[in-house]
C-alpha cells in the first residue's frame, strides 16, 4: 500500500518511490514540485532559501520512529540562466549547479538516505518524509551553522513557524526492506 499525506490542504496526492543504493534507503518523491509558486517567486526575487529534509522510519505506523535522517540544503536561483543551484550543507557538503527545477529537487532527495542494515528482510516498515523551507534569516544564523546537532533539527521540525514557512510530508508503507529494488 502507497499512501502519501500532502501537510498543506488541497494537494493532490504525491507518493514517494524506494529504492535500496548499498544498505541505504532511498526515497524519490517524483511527483512534489517545491520549487514553484510562492517558493520560486522568493528565489526570484534573490532569497536563498534553506530547505531541511528529514526522513524517518518506524516498524510501527510512527507510535515511534527507529531512525532518523536530516539534511539541510541551500537553494539560490541564476536569473540570467533561468537555474538552480543547491549546498548541502553539514558533515558531508556537496553543491551542484545549473539544474532545472526538476533536477533541484530530485537532488536534494538523492542525497538524503536512512541506513538499512540491521533491519530484518521481511519485516513491516514506513518512511515519512518531512520537507521545510525556510528562510534563513528567520532562524538567526541556526539553520546554516554546519554544527548543528541532530537534536536541535529535529527539535526545529517540531516546532510550529511563522506562516511563510511552507512544509511538505509524505509517507509510504508498510514496506518490507527485501522488497526494496536495488
Amino acid at each position: 500500500m502507497i499512501a502519501a499525506v500532502p501537510f498543506l490542504a488541497g494537494w493532490s496526492p504525491t507518493t514517494l518511490v524506494l529504492r535500496q543504493d548499498d544498505g541505504v534507503l532511498r526515497v524519490a518523491a517524483p511527483n512534489l514540485h517545491f520549487l514553484e509558486g510562492r517558493t520560486l517567486r522568493r528565489l526570484q526575487d534573490g532569497a536563498g532559501l534553506v530547505f531541511s529534509l528529514q526522513l524517518s522510519l518506524s516498524g510501527d505506523q510512527f507510535r515511534t520512529v527507529s531512525r532518523r535522517q536530516v539534511e539541510r540544503f541551500v537553494v539560490s536561483f541564476d536569473l540570467w540562466e533561468e537555474k538552480f543551484a543547491v549546498v548541502r550543507l553539514g558533515a558531508v557538503k556537496d553543491q551542484t549547479s545549473h539544474l532545472s527545477r526538476e533536477a533541484a529537487e530530485r537532488w536534494m532527495f538523492a542525497h538524503t538516505g536512512l541506513p538499512l542494515h540491521g533491519l530484518a528482510a521481511d519485516s513491516s516498515h514506513w518512511v515519512r518524509a518531512e520537507l521545510r523551507a525556510d528562510d534563513p534569516r528567520d532562524a538567526g544564523g541556526f539553520l546554516l551553522d554546519p554544527t548543528v546537532t541532530l537534536t536541535r533539527l529535529v527539535e526545529w521540525f517540531g516546532r510550529a513557524q511563522r506562516g511563510e514557512t511552507e512544509r511538505w510530508n509524505l509517507e509510504h508503507g508498510p514496506f518490507r526492506p527485501g522488497d526494496v529494488q536495488r
